[in-house]
């Protein structure tokens, strides 16, 4: 079937539509993030951490295969410059349903010897077997979605998003009120699943017609596996909680781990949103170097002022907030939530960046970048562990995204000549107000006795009063100036309602 050539959009089309789709897909993720938060809180009471680390090794068994039955071929589908023909999504759709069913065979026949070599005993192989299936619920709406992103049709996506938050609450929490332990949160992620699939389905304008054709899959397969291999290298990198965490200090250290980062990720929904918004978006000015460039620019400015002013604040209330809202069997989680914390920030940042150097055609280097960065988690985080214990995984964590972010910024500057200068801009609102934030925690320990609410107030004081002189400093990149810009913005667009330039300007 001949391709068609894609609609002509300009660069203001595309950013106004991005726009769109990022105010869509926030205001979800902040009614999702509602239901999330109800939802911790109370299976924070009903489940314990051997529940959640059960879960959490059995998930990542069975979430490897999301990478591995996908291949990219998607993304590359969205990023070629025409309209994606019946032959070509037709072909797409099938190598995904053949793939999965692979995957789906082997982490079968292997689930006994994974639940062996964990304890995890006998009564996980079934869930193992259950979360293998559910690869089919992921892979059979992978092109439906990817219809609707290219389309930019960010709010039908927004609507079945939320319609499944809502159901995998529900389910979850009926399950874990009746006693069902770690299978309340394997059942209720097939029931978000299954929603989910239907929703987007409905949605979506596409359906399997055409004919399959090996021409497209040999010609999407070169960018669809270098865009693929990155993630698939940081869910193995993530594996380094499960397989050594767990085989060196046990599943309830899994648990807290799981639950840690469960409440630490939130601003990780953000990023999921704007990796979203972003990819096309970038994929749509890769002719306009210097709207790509002012594009990326402002996100990263803009988000990392507000995360860097914001999360710090929440960082130091942890040990206040934990024990409150979620009782005292997950206290020895607080300093997991508060390395996790940080470490998502600039995970958040990274996203940005590896999407941006995704859509500019370079996504062989972003795997080079992750490899690396894998081998140095796995091998100094392995050492940590066993020498140190459950205190050394948030440190790693930090050190080595930090290391991540750095890297990213200095290659996507290179990609064109209105990126110079980005390192800078990215890496040093960064170190200077993780010292800040070392400051406030060394205030706490030094001016209170029980680190509780006083604490908190004492902590929040100091980081407040080192910003302002942080402002004032020659050389330094204005924060607040980037909140007062944002704010000045909202207010000009509520006057005159007009679309602006940039997602996040």
């Amino acid at each position: 079937m001949t391709a068609t050539a894609a609609p002509d959009v300009d660069t203001g089309d595309v950013k106004a539509r991005a726009l769109k789709g990022m105010v869509v897909l926030v205001a979800r993720t902040v009614a999702s993030q509602g239901l999330r938060v109800v939802s911790a809180l109370v299976l924070s009471r009903l489940l314990f951490p051997s529940d959640y680390g059960l879960f959490g090794i059995v998930a990542y068994a069975a979430s490897l295969g999301v990478f591995l039955g996908d291949l990219g071929l998607s993304a590359a589908l969205v990023r070629q410059p025409h309209e994606p023909t019946r032959d070509e999504t037709f072909t797409i759709f099938w190598c995904h349903q053949a793939l999965t069913a692979v995957i789906v065979a082997v982490v079968c026949a292997l689930a006994p010897q994974l639940t062996e070599g964990y304890a995890l005993g006998e009564g996980a192989v079934p869930m193992v077997w259950a979360m293998a299936l559910g690869l089919f619920l992921s892979s059979l709406r992978v092109i439906p979605l990817m219809a609707l992103e290219r389309r930019l049709d960010f709010p039908a996506i927004a609507r079945a998003e939320l319609a499944e938050n809502v159901a995998q609450v529900v389910s979850t929490l009926a399950m874990a009120a009746a006693g069902l332990g770690a299978w309340a949160l394997a059942l209720g992620t097939l029931v978000r699943g299954a929603v989910g699939l239907v929703c987007i389905g409905w949605a979506s304008p596409w359906r399997p017609r055409g004919s399959f054709r090996v021409d497209v899959l040999r010609r999407l397969l070169g960018f669809g596996l270098a865009f693929q291999l990155p993630p698939l290298v940081a869910a193995v990198v993530a594996g380094w909680v499960p397989l050594v965490v767990g085989k060196v200090l046990g599943k309830d250290a899994v648990g807290l781990v799981n639950w840690a980062w469960a409440l630490a990720s939130t601003p990780m929904m953000l990023s999921v949103v704007l990796n979203r918004v972003a990819f096309p978006a970038y994929c749509r000015l890769q002719d306009d170097p210097e709207g790509f460039a002012e594009y990326l620019r402002t996100s990263l400015r803009r988000l990392a002022a507000v995360l860097l002013l914001t999360l710090p604040v929440a960082v130091l209330g942890m040990p206040v907030l934990v024990p409150l809202f979620f009782g005292q069997r997950w206290v020895a989680a607080v300093p997991l939530v508060q390395w996790f914390s940080l470490e998502c920030l600039l995970i958040v940042l990274t996203g940005l960046l590896a999407t941006a150097q995704n859509a500019g055609g370079r996504p062989w280097e972003r795997l080079a970048v992750v490899v690396g960065v894998g081998a140095v988690k796995w091998s100094v985080g392995t050492w940590a562990i066993h020498r140190y214990g459950m205190a050394s995984v948030g440190p790693i964590g930090l050190v080595v995204s930090l290391l991540e972010v750095w890297v990213t910024a200095w290659r996507v500057s290179r990609l064109n000549p209105a990126l110079r200068g980005l390192v800078f801009q990215v890496v040093e609102p960064l170190m200077s107000v993780g010292l800040l934030v070392a400051a406030a925690f060394l205030g706490v320990h030094l001016w209170t006795r029980d680190g509780g609410l006083s604490g908190w107030a004492v902590g929040t004081v100091v980081f407040a009063l080192l910003v302002l002189v942080r402002e004032r400093l020659p050389g330094m990149l204005s924060l607040l100036g980037e909140v007062r810009d944002i704010l000045a913005f909202v207010r000009a667009r509520r006057a005159a309602r007009v679309v602006p330039a940039s997602p996040v300007s």
